[in-house]
């Protein structure tokens, strides 16, 4: 009975100890980000989707997704700050101690997250027309006992195509609309990349009246860098009829800069238009301090 009663104890006793071990909470520590290169006081300017040169710059993010993938690559969680937010450009966290990998995704417009994020190498984002700039940055994040604090610039994803009327517009050319091919709008936060697999037609139109006859300028934001786009110029009358159209391919989007499709409406039936790299959009850099 004695020996019964012996190891009845001892199994209570080793099923307590073991109860005690699995809930043990393991400690955490502070992350905090800031990013150097967003303002939320800066002035409120036109739409990212429809601006020309001297607008651009001038357009600041809205919006701010912060996620997190531990050493496997495996999601942990993420956050969401707007612009009106107290500590907007500021992201605090708290963290168990290891490897992290962490990426920042900022935009003038929003970006649509997938529903289910499982894995860092799974996960891609959507770039919709109303996105507008967006920018990135993926850190790797070593959390000890001491916490970590970091300051970061995010990088500009997009490019711009802008397309320049360099000759007065006849009065009988109401609206000028720009639509590109080749859109990519999905983008793979673990590489940077956009999938090529996925594309699209994006479109911006603008009116033409007395302000803009002489010197009309119109631009389109994209993210596609990687495979060569198609910028078509379709011209339309006042009852939204097609008066005539240009089509300039082989067009390469370069992230952070404005590829400018210039050309006189009098020169159609010849030369027609050109492309050049106009750099009055950004430095050479991809970093843009707002």
């Amino acid at each position: 009975m004695r020996k019964y009663i012996f190891y009845l104890f001892s199994a209570l006793f080793l099923s307590s100890c073991k109860d005690s071990s699995e809930d043990v909470v393991e400690p955490t520590y502070p992350l905090v980000i800031t990013i150097k290169n967003i303002h939320s006081d800066l002035p409120v300017t036109k739409s990212a989707s429809v601006f020309n040169s001297v607008d651009s710059l001038l357009n600041n993010p809205g919006v701010l997704h912060y996620l997190v993938f531990d050493a496997t690559g495996k999601f942990v969680h993420q956050k969401k700050q707007l612009k009106g937010d107290q500590a907007f450009g500021q992201i605090s966290d708290e963290l168990k101690i290891g490897q992290y990998t962490v990426v920042l995704l900022s935009s003038t417009g929003d970006i649509t997250m997938g529903t289910t994020i499982t894995t860092l190498a799974a996960t891609k984002v959507l770039s919709t027309a109303t996105s507008g700039d967006i920018f990135y940055k993926k850190l790797s994040v070593n959390i000890t006992a001491q916490g970590v604090s970091e300051s970061v610039l995010l990088d500009r994803l997009i490019g711009c195509v802008q397309a320049r009327i360099l000759d007065r517009i006849a009065d009988n050319i109401t609206k000028i609309e720009l639509q590109v091919e080749n859109e990519t709008p999905y983008l793979n936060i673990n590489t940077g990349d956009v999938e090529t697999a996925n594309k699209e037609a994006r479109s911006v139109s603008a009116y033409v009246n007395a302000s803009n006859r002489n010197s009309f300028t119109l631009g389109l934001l994209i993210m596609n860098n990687q495979v060569p786009i198609t910028a078509n110029l379709n011209f339309f009358d006042a009852s939204n009829k097609v008066i005539t159209t240009k089509k300039v391919p082989g067009i390469i989007n370069i992230r952070g800069k404005m590829v400018s499709v210039e050309g006189r409406l009098s020169e159609f039936m010849s030369a027609g238009f050109t492309i050049g790299y106009n750099d009055t959009w950004s430095s050479d850099s991809t970093i843009v301090y707002f």
